[in-house]
């Protein structure tokens, strides 16, 4: 089984991101990126210090927000052969994690969109959620990733820097580009939805808007 380091941010559900670590811990190293400098992450019962059952979990407490594309940077400081990149208010199954693994993609998802080509807006893009598809983009959600081909386009990422929004796109573009592949693919399977409040990105009224920009920097060459 290749190794396989689980990258969860937060914000502001740390009761979603105890879950998450409960589901996964004793399978896989987890780091809990903490974006909220206004909170340290405390998980109630988990003391990375002292509790031996709890010794692969790392929380990074970062003292400003450096939104979503953190997550992927930080992957190149760990040597796990993959990493699943988890928003806060999904839980997939561990069979679909190893569905995943199994699918020997460089990189694979459970939520995408396509018709890119065609669209004029975010809002005209077709939605593949848990389904076999071939996608022109990754979402978000779940995405697991091999770091050989995160190598290949780390330099790419970090001229990028943390952009508000985007990130699993530009993520998603720079790897079909490196690779020359046509599109990505995502995967049926079974997923837990975990309770998103009030405080999910999508709620930002310029939140598509924003992504539909990063996708027209692509669909235009001008990324």
């Amino acid at each position: 089984m290749p190794t396989v380091r689980v990258i969860v941010l937060n914000y502001k559900r740390p009761d979603n991101v105890l879950q998450i670590v409960k589901a996964f811990e004793g399978f896989f190293p987890i780091t809990i990126i903490n974006n909220n400098p206004n909170e340290s992450i405390q998980l109630p019962g988990i003391d990375p210090k002292s509790d031996k059952n709890y010794k692969t979990i790392e929380i990074i407490n970062n003292k400003e927000n450096l939104y979503c594309m953190d997550r992927w940077l930080r992957c190149f400081q760990f040597c796990e052969e993959y990493k699943l990149i988890l928003d806060d208010d999904i839980l997939p199954h561990i069979d679909l994690v190893t569905k995943m693994l199994n699918s020997k993609e460089p990189i694979v998802g459970i939520y995408g969109k396509s018709n890119v080509l065609d669209s004029s807006s975010y809002e005209d893009l077709s939605d593949h959620w848990c389904v076999d598809a071939k996608v022109d983009f990754l979402v978000g959600s779940a995405i697991l990733v091999k770091q050989d081909i995160l190598n290949l386009i780390r330099e790419d990422l970090f001229k990028v820097g943390y952009p508000k929004r985007g990130d699993d796109i530009i993520v998603s573009y720079l790897i079909k580009k490196q690779l020359k592949v046509p599109f990505l693919k995502t995967l049926e399977g079974k997923v837990l939805s975990l309770p998103e409040g009030a405080v999910g990105l999508n709620k930002d009224p310029e939140h598509f808007s924003m992504r539909w920009n990063v996708v027209e920097k692509f669909k235009n060459l001008t990324w």
